[in-house]
């Protein structure tokens, strides 16, 4: 798994713990087919088992196991100030 992130983001996730959590959110709707949407936490996952570890720069970022993402998974800051966040993009499968 190819993971990117650049320097504020990895500053960030190191001021969180050095734990990051990837999974994914399904949305579903009345009318129309559900949505997959990526969702990045800081900190550990509660049923580590579910997921693959992957250390990036000593940081440890834990996927999902059945995330298909096809090449590769970008995590980058988004917001500013106290309203800081991190955003998970890639392609799904």
């Amino acid at each position: 798994m190819n993971i990117q992130l650049d320097d504020e983001a990895h500053a960030w996730i190191e001021s969180k713990g050095k734990h990051l959590t990837v999974k994914t959110l399904e949305v579903k709707g009345c009318c129309a087919a559900g949505v997959q949407e990526l969702l990045a936490i800081p900190g550990k996952p509660k049923d580590i088992q579910k997921y693959n570890e992957f250390i990036v720069n000593n940081l440890s970022i834990f996927i999902q196991k059945n995330i298909g993402i096809k090449d590769r998974l970008e995590l980058k800051i988004s917001g500013f100030g106290f309203f800081k966040s991190i955003v998970a993009k890639g392609f799904l499968e």
